[in-house]
C-alpha cells in the first residue's frame, strides 16, 4: 500500500501550510468585511495568532473547512477496501479499470488471519497454502479465458475481491476530518486504518496544523461539555440530567 498526496491547497506556494490556514481563517471571518486586503492581512499574522484562530475553528461550525482541498493517489490496495472507501460520498474518485485493462500478473492482499495454521481437513496444508492456491487457480483461469477469446470485461468476473488496485481520491478538508474521526474506531478493518493513517501523514506533511482538527474526537468534545455543564449556574437536578444525556450520546457514538 502506498499513499501520495498529489495536490492540495497551497501546493507550489512558498508556505503552503500558512496559505491554506489563511484560506480557512478568511472564509471563517464572515463578520468582517470580506475584501482581498483582509486575506493579505491574515497572511502576515504571526504563527501563534494563526494557531490560536485554528484551534478555535476546530471546535466551531465546519463550513469554512470546505475551502481547503486534498487529492490522493492510493496504490496497491484491495478492491475490498475501495468498495468501502467509495461510500464516502463527498469524495470524488477515479479508480483503475478492470473492464478494458488486462491485469495479467495481478497481485492480491492477504488478511492477517490468513496464517500458517493447519487446515482442519486432515491434509498437511495451512490456511495460507489454501488461500494462495485458490488465488493461483483464479490467475491461471483468467489468463486462459482471455487467451481463448473471452473479452476482458467478461473474464474479470472471476477476479477476487482482494485483488490490488489503484485509486485517486479528492476531498475537501471537512470531508477528510470527518472521515478520520469516524474511522478512528478500533473496529475499522486493518487495511482501511492503514490507508487512513498514511493519508493523515501525507496531509500533516504539508498542513501540520491539521492535528487540531482531526484530534477533535467525540470523546474530547464530550469531556469539554461535561466541564461546561458542571460550571453552569443551574439546579443540581438539571445538571445531572444534562450529564446523563451526554453519557447516552457516548453510548450511541
Amino acid at each position: 500500500m502506498k499513499v501520495d498526496l498529489i495536490d492540495y491547497t497551497g501546493a507550489g506556494r512558498e508556505d503552503p501550510a500558512k496559505y491554506a490556514a489563511g484560506i480557512l481563517i478568511f472564509t471563517k471571518s464572515t463578520r468582517l468585511e470580506m475584501q482581498p486586503d483582509l486575506f493579505a492581512e491574515i497572511m502576515f499574522w504571526p504563527e501563534q495568532k494563526v494557531l490560536e484562530e485554528l484551534r478555535y475553528m476546530a471546535n466551531t461550525i465546519p463550513s469554512s473547512w470546505e475551502f481547503v482541498d486534498y487529492t490522493f493517489l492510493i496504490r496497491d490496495v484491495s478492491r475490498a477496501f475501495t468498495h468501502q472507501f467509495v461510500r464516502s460520498r463527498q469524495f470524488s474518485f477515479a479508480q483503475q479499470t478492470m473492464r478494458v485493462l488486462n491485469v495479467e500478473g495481478w497481485d492480491y492482499l492477504t488478511g492477517p488471519s490468513i496464517d500458517d495454521r493447519k487446515l482442519k481437513t486432515g491434509e498437511d496444508l495451512t490456511i495460507r497454502d489454501s488461500y494462495d492456491g485458490a488465488m493461483a487457480v483464479i490467475a491461471d483461469t483468467y489468463d486462459e479465458l482471455i487467451e481463448a477469446g473471452a473479452e476482458i470485461e467478461d473474464a474479470r468476473g472471476i477476479l477476487p475481491t482482494n485483488i490490488l488496485t489503484n485509486i485517486v481520491a479528492k476531498c475537501n478538508m471537512r470531508t477528510f476530518v470527518e472521515l478520520v474521526r469516524k474511522r478512528s474506531s478500533p473496529r475499522t478493518q486493518d487495511e482501511y486504518r492503514n490507508v487512513l493513517d498514511a493519508m493523515q501523514i501525507e496531509v500533516m506533511g504539508v498542513h501540520p496544523w491539521i492535528r487540531l482538527f482531526t484530534s477533535r474526537t467525540f470523546e474530547t468534545a464530550a469531556k469539554d461539555l461535561d466541564e461546561r455543564i458542571k460550571n453552569l449556574d443551574i439546579p443540581n437536578v438539571q445538571r445531572l440530567e444534562m450529564i446523563k444525556l451526554v453519557d447516552q450520546m457516548r453510548g450511541q457514538s
